[in-house]
């Protein structure tokens, strides 16, 4: 994914097929992957600046909920959601969570904790206090959630809450 896996990659010899286990497999475009939302309370993201690092958020069908890097929880369109530095980020794809042949990963109680969190304010923090955090918190329900700096604790969330690892990012195309 970005330049985080790498470093643990290389770092921790951490083996590929465990540290990229819900890596987007090219399998060609499945029926998910076009839809024009996502069922709410599906987990998404986006790579960020040059793929060094991931942005997520949780999609409530035609939008994302998200923290902002001023602290913002706001919704955004799919286009927003990319576009994000001003525009100069180069993310062209929004990945969601799915299982199966491809059937979103979704989750009404998450829906409801990023709906209820639109408007409010957190003291944003690129280490501690991130759009990560902010989606384990929607997806498990905790209040707080620490050293949340990369998408694999989110992926650690979804596995935790939705009881399964059997799971892949699919690569949502629908909303274009």
């Amino acid at each position: 994914m970005g330049l985080f896996d790498y470093i643990v990659e290389k770092t921790f010899k951490v083996p590929p097929e465990i540290l990229y286990r819900h890596e987007c497999l090219d399998s060609g475009i499945l029926e998910g992957d076009m839809l024009p939302s996502l069922p709410p309370g599906t987990p998404v993201y986006c790579h960020f600046t040059l793929n060094v690092a991931e942005h997520s958020g949780i999609c409530i069908g035609d939008r994302i909920v998200h923290l902002d890097g001023n602290g913002h929880i706001i919704s955004s369109t799919p286009h927003d959601f990319l576009a994000r530095l001003d525009g100069r980020n180069l993310a062209v794809n929004i990945y969601y969570a799915a299982i199966g042949k491809n059937q979103p990963l979704s989750n009404a109680s998450i829906a409801r904790r990023a709906l209820k969190a639109i408007g409010s304010y957190r003291n944003y923090h690129i280490l501690t206090d991130n759009c990560h955090g902010f989606c384990i918190r929607c997806i498990n329900g905790e209040s707080s959630c620490l050293s949340a700096w990369s998408i694999r604790s989110v992926e650690n969330a979804i596995t935790s809450v939705f009881g399964t690892d059997d799971w892949r990012w699919r690569c949502w195309d629908g909303w274009r």
